[in-house]
């Protein structure tokens, strides 16, 4: 579907009213992940240090085989979800958003049963590749993971149609983590081993969909979408729902083969320690994703009301706004794993780990351009501009696996995360240059350019003297702190923090403070 662009005939808008309202929505789904970030960080940790290094490679093989089933499985519908959704609201087609919902629903949960069918009667093949007594085992009780994860991805882009970031927050980024925390915790006072953490996951995934159950009939119920969801009222957009979300699912497999197929690939060249090798530092690295993703929840409905409005200047501004945000969000969590690699990974995961710093500084370079380029896709996506996404992702996922099977014989877990690293730049490269091919989005903002400059400027300076002088680790948290806050000095006035975050000028300090610097910028 490529919805027309039509004027709006509502009066002028307030510049940035929807980057402020996607911010203030955004940072509280950040302040929950980082919480969960935090939990699940601890969670790796313990379980890394618990298991085997071949235990744990196992367990993150058959997690990535899992999340692209799950990828599969959500078949794209969760991108239908955030675009269709609200244009139909803002249309007045009720029964077609309900509709939309609901097929969106059975299609994944269905999807999901049949993919986790086909991979347990095909589960020797499946788990040949790693070379552990528990192999079948882990995959048979893992794989009924991708259902529940591709389920729990419709409702959460749901609940960001509806406004209701607490929700979210609550299953997705307290209940769950908090849970997983408490497996890893019984697992390892009861001396219990892999298998144990496997079905426990299973179990914690299925407790945090049913947290959902007493919040989405109120929530369809308020929305007047609850009565066209029944039979005789039903109206399921169907082939608008497929011809969008279907070429998008290219979408979530370039995602997934980015973050799985390397160690994938690694376990079937290079063995199951290898694979605990690259994956046990990925969750580090990953928290940069979890900033574009927690700001991405509410991002693509605001833009698709944009969209169908015809605000394209208030698009844009809400593009490079939240591109700006997510970039100064992730840099500390980039600074940290380039700057202090070989401490920060010996100090998580001990010394039997020492190899995996280079994988995380490699990493690090990848994802956080990755978050720093915002959301050029989902513009995209919003734009109706999937053959171009389709095209983008075949070259993406083509070159990350094409460079993982030409590197991983040789430099095993090293050479899968230059892969990615590579790919993710290939990837947003090729989409920006789309920016300015197919929408109305620049392709570079002046100011955001500035941004970026200064982040890649201190980082640099702060790689040079850790490597002059390897200070104690508690004076390298005092470097990453001042590189963290020579960013900030640079572009706070471009975030205008005081016009998203109005309360911090009632602040007695600190707004005195912001309204100097920005008053001095």
């Amino acid at each position: 579907m490529t919805a027309g662009v039509t004027a709006s005939s509502e009066p002028p808008r307030d510049q940035g009213a929807s980057a402020r309202t996607q911010i203030r929505g955004s940072s509280l789904l950040l302040g929950g992940q980082s919480f969960s970030v935090l939990v699940n960080l601890l969670v790796q940790i313990l379980i890394v240090r618990y298991l085997t290094k071949s235990g744990y490679g196992a367990f993150a093989y058959m997690l990535a085989v899992v999340a692209i089933a799950q990828t599969v499985a959500a078949f794209g519908l969760r991108h239908g979800i955030g675009r269709f959704m609200p244009i139909y609201e803002e249309r007045g087609d009720l029964a077609k958003a309900g509709g939309a919902l609901l097929f969106s629903l059975l299609t994944v949960l269905s999807l999901g049963v049949v993919l986790a069918g086909a991979v347990i009667v095909l589960r020797g093949v499946v788990a040949g590749g790693v070379d552990t007594d528990d192999a079948v085992t882990l995959l048979t009780i893992m794989i009924f993971l991708a259902p529940l994860f591709a389920v729990g991805m419709v409702l959460d882009g749901a609940f960001a149609v509806f406004a209701r970031p607490r929700a979210i927050v609550f299953r997705r980024f307290l209940l769950i983590p908090i849970l997983r925390l408490a497996v890893a915790g019984v697992m390892i006072a009861s001396g219990a081993g892999v298998i144990f953490l496997a079905a426990g996951y299973v179990v914690v995934e299925l407790v945090g969909l049913a947290a959902y159950a007493p919040l989405l009939l109120p929530a369809l119920r308020r929305r007047g979408l609850l009565r066209h969801m029944r039979p005789g009222a039903l109206d399921l957009p169907v082939r608008e729902l497929l011809g969008f979300s279907a070429p998008l699912l290219t979408n979530d497999l370039s995602a997934a083969a980015l973050n799985f197929a390397g160690a994938i690939i690694v376990g079937a060249l290079a063995g199951a320690q290898e694979v605990a090798t690259l994956r046990s530092v990925f969750p580090v690295v990953l928290t940069m994703g979890y900033v574009l993703t927690s700001f991405g929840i509410l991002f693509i409905p605001l833009a698709s009301r944009l969209y169908a409005r015809g605000e394209t200047a208030e698009l844009n501004h809400l593009y490079w706004q939240t591109a700006s945000w997510t970039t100064l969000l992730a840099y500390p969590i980039f600074a940290t794993s380039v700057i202090l690699a070989e401490p920060v990974t010996e100090l998580l995961f001990g010394d039997r780990y020492s190899s995996s710093a280079p994988v995380l500084a490699i990493l690090a370079v990848g994802l956080f351009l990755n978050t720093a380029a915002g959301h050029n896709g989902v513009v995209l996506g919003v734009f109706g501009r999937v053959k171009f996404i389709m095209l983008v992702n075949a070259i993406t996922v083509a070159t990350n696996i094409g460079l993982a099977f030409a590197l991983v014989p040789a430099h095993g877990a090293l050479g899968a995360a230059i892969a990615i690293a590579i790919a993710y730049m290939v990837m947003n490269g090729l989409r920006q240059v789309g920016l300015v091919r197919q929408t109305t989005v620049r392709a570079v903002e002046p100011a955001y350019v500035a941004v970026l400059v200064t982040a890649a400027l201190v980082t640099v300076a702060g790689l040079a003297v850790q490597l002059a002088l390897s200070p104690p680790l508690y004076l390298g948290v005092v470097l990453i702190g001042a590189c963290c806050t020579a960013v900030f000095l640079s572009v706070h006035r471009y975030l205008r923090l005081l016009d998203t975050f109005p309360e911090l000028g009632r602040l007695p300090l600190l707004g005195r403070l912001l309204r100097a610097a920005e008053g001095a910028g």
